[in-house]
């Protein structure tokens, strides 16, 4: 998903899973990944260190929420909107997913599940992470896989039993395909209405300097696609490896979009097989799982840096005969066509609901949330 920051340590996050499952490198995995190699050993000798860096890492490129939003506006003032805020709400409770680099137990996502609970009117909110420290669970946004991920996040969703009888689920970023992935594997108790603010939900598609702008995607330099097809394939041949998509979230997205590679997408991604896109048949199991969820809200940033194409956090892709200068809008996707795993169904039950704001990457204000949450959580 960001890429465009990601990629100069693009091997870092080929990485490993954090728990008890975590080991040293081998020899052939030294030579593939040797930055990532370098920080395994790091994390297994000073995760606290390991946790700090992310942490400033995410701060310093704006993929921190809550801390802003809930200081834009002084406390008596908030205090009084609440009292204004009118909500026929049904008391379902609230799941939250973080992003990269954040973590549940940062004061900023505390606020936000906070403030969500006051706008329904006190109704339980909860944020669930992927470990049980704000060390362990900002590292595991990182070292720990998708399908790790959504393991962990549905063992704390089934023992929690206020949400045993379903709850309503908003992710941010990267915790979007965490709450995705449970929808498509368990959603058992069920989602009810899905919030996905700037999902990584079609991956992204794209190294640094092989991001096409709007100002030129006319224009481009003759030499681009030759230069740009030597990165991706080295950011292809990092992220398809057994060992990557053991140990990296980000590389569980890497979802390259030139026809030549989409075998190796298929074969190794784990993306693929959420999308039902890979060799092994169509798993039902996904789409009926997706069926039991009534509501899905796609928010795209329509000045969104950091994921490409933005598009993507509506489900469209990169157009695969022309990558680097069409994108496909979701009707006219593999996945919304053929209906791998249930958008196209959802989309004719009228379950889909697609908005924006004006802004980067996780950039929407105050008002955009309370928004979100008093006009779809309900």
């Amino acid at each position: 998903m960001f890429i465009r920051y990601l990629f100069p340590f693009c091997t870092i996050f080929t990485r490993v899973t954090l728990a008890s499952d975590v080991r040293v490198c081998n020899e052939d995995e030294r030579i593939a990944h040797p930055i990532l190699c370098n920080m395994v050993y790091r994390l297994i000798d000073d995760p606290r260190s390991m946790s700090l860096d992310i942490y400033h890492w995410a701060k310093r490129h704006n993929l921190l929420v809550g801390g802003d939003l809930v200081n834009e506006i002084p406390t008596v003032v908030k205090k009084r909107h609440l009292r204004d805020v009118s909500i026929s709400g049904s008391n379902v409770p609230v799941v939250i997913a973080h992003g990269m680099g954040d973590s549940c137990f940062n004061s900023g996502i505390k606020s936000i599940t906070r403030h969500i609970s006051e706008l329904l009117n006190n109704t339980y909110a909860t944020c669930i992470p992927t470990g049980d420290t704000r060390e362990k669970d900002t590292n595991n946004g990182f070292f720990l896989s998708m399908d790790a991920s959504v393991e962990i996040f549905a063992g704390k969703v089934q023992a929690d039993p206020a949400l045993a009888d379903g709850f309503q689920a908003m992710g941010f970023s990267q915790g979007n395909n965490v709450i995705r992935g449970y929808i498509a594997k368990f959603n058992d108790p069920p989602v009810k209405t899905f919030i996905s603010v700037n999902g990584v939900n079609a991956g992204t598609a794209a190294v640094p300097y092989c991001i096409p702008s709007s100002s030129a995607k006319d224009n481009i330099d003759i030499s681009f696609p030759s230069v740009c097809d030597l990165l991706m394939e080295q950011a292809s041949r990092a992220a398809y490896t057994t060992y990557a998509q053991k140990h990296s979230f980000q590389a569980n997205y890497w979802r390259d979009p030139r026809k030549k590679e989409f075998p190796t997408y298929q074969k190794h991604c784990q993306l693929a097989q959420w999308n039902n896109e890979g060799l092994t048949g169509v798993n039902e199991t996904l789409r009926t799982n997706w069926s039991k969820t009534d509501r899905f809200v796609w928010i795209l940033a329509e000045e969104d840096e950091m994921v490409w194409p933005k598009e993507g956090e509506q489900w469209g892709a990169p157009d695969p005969e022309n990558p680097f200068r069409g994108i496909l809008a979701r009707e006219e996707t593999a996945w919304f066509k053929e209906n791998l795993f249930g958008l196209r169904t959802a989309e004719e039950a009228g379950k889909n609901i697609y908005t924006s704001f004006e802004g980067d990457h996780l950039q929407f204000s105050r008002d955009d949330l309370d928004e979100w949450v008093q006009k779809y959580f309900h």
